[in-house]
């Protein structure tokens, strides 16, 4: 298989590897032939993913060099602006008054963690989001398990993969002095609309910052890098001693890809080029000088990611953002709290790692 055949590839544009990206083995088995862009619909080509025999690590072979790869982000998510949140964007659909009041309760519990004076709000918020671990477990992870700011000092935050900047929107609300960087000009354009600093382009622009950085965060970003293990070993250097890295990517050994094949959302080939383990992530991180711990996947997120395979299992179009009527069902609760029982199955992998002092 060759998907340089296909008109939008150039043969210039497609590598080989041959081995796997991340350790190097030349060992390995084929999981799936012929994957194609149904997430998205805008990169071209039929995709290859391997297991590697020594790691587990799946990778795509032969891909997208990095001068290419652009070409597979023409319709991407992080392009339009989105105003709502992972919970609430629906909430319309219950009517205004409903939506109102949940935003002031959710509004009330982040402005009580996070001193954010977000409006409208309910000071109750603060005890009834307590109350719902799902919904407080969502949004601790939207806001990416962030400490609260100290009065007396502004800490450093960068955002790597930004897109569209929305997250550093409430990082900046939360008190941090907030900086972002991303390869796709489209998404940088958007987010620079808010006056923000934002890089394009690669992290190693951001040399001269070494050990200047509180806390930096990388949502969804390691399985779309041709080098994961130098992304991490950038990030590292700069982070201050002491200074943590919040990062989130898909599983390989999830419960979604065990239920959905090649489904899951998070194949999306050719975009995703490298899945770990949770083993060979906290490897990855270890060596690249982290300590690291994994907390869970939200329930409600991952039936999130339920919903949206089983509606590319469907041949449907617009998986992602689906109404929450769609996302609240059985077998999807099910799948979800299933998932939450070990890290190892997990959707995501959502890794805490500091850099020692």
């Amino acid at each position: 298989m060759n998907p340089a055949s296909e008109t939008a590839w150039e043969p210039s544009e497609i590598e080989v590897l041959g081995q796997c990206p991340i350790c190097q083995s030349k060992d390995r088995n084929v999981l799936h032939e012929s994957l194609t862009d149904t997430l998205f619909g805008c990169a071209p080509g039929r995709w290859a993913l391997h297991a590697c025999s020594a790691c587990n690590t799946a990778y795509i072979d032969p891909r997208p060099t990095e001068d290419s790869i652009g070409k597979a982000y023409a319709e991407y998510c992080t392009h339009p602006e989105r105003e709502s949140d992972a919970f609430d964007q629906n909430l319309s659909t219950v009517g205004i008054s409903l939506l109102s009041s949940a935003r002031a309760i959710l509004n009330g519990y982040r402005n009580s963690l996070w001193q954010m004076g977000l409006t409208p709000s309910n000071s109750y918020g603060r005890y009834l989001v307590a109350l719902i671990p799902p919904v407080r477990a969502l949004i601790d992870q939207q806001m990416r398990h962030m400490p609260r700011q100290a009065s007396d000092k502004q800490g450093r935050l960068l955002d790597v993969g930004c897109g569209n900047g929305s997250f550093l929107k409430l990082a900046q609300k939360a008190g941090w002095s907030v900086h972002g960087i991303d390869f796709d000009p489209i998404a940088v354009a958007e987010a620079r609309k808010g006056g923000m600093d934002i890089y394009l382009g690669s992290i190693e622009q951001l040399e001269a910052q070494e050990g200047t950085y509180d806390w930096i965060t990388c949502s969804h970003v390691l399985e779309h890098v041709h080098d994961p293990q130098n992304l991490l070993q950038s990030m590292y250097r700069l982070l201050r001693p002491g200074g943590i890295l919040w990062l989130q990517t898909p599983n390989i050994e999830s419960i979604g890809y065990r239920a959905y094949g090649t489904s899951w959302i998070g194949i999306d080939p050719p975009r995703h080029l490298t899945l770990m383990s949770i083993e060979t992530l906290h490897k990855t991180l270890e060596n690249s000088g982290f300590r690291t711990i994994f907390r869970r996947l939200p329930v409600i997120s991952a039936m999130a990611v339920y919903a949206a395979s089983n509606a590319l299992k469907n041949g449907e179009k617009n998986a992602i953002g689906l109404p929450h009527t769609r996302i609240f069902r059985l077998r999807f609760l099910l799948l979800a709290v299933i998932q939450n029982l070990s890290l190892r199955h997990t959707e995501f992998h959502t890794a805490i790692a500091t850099r020692p002092k």
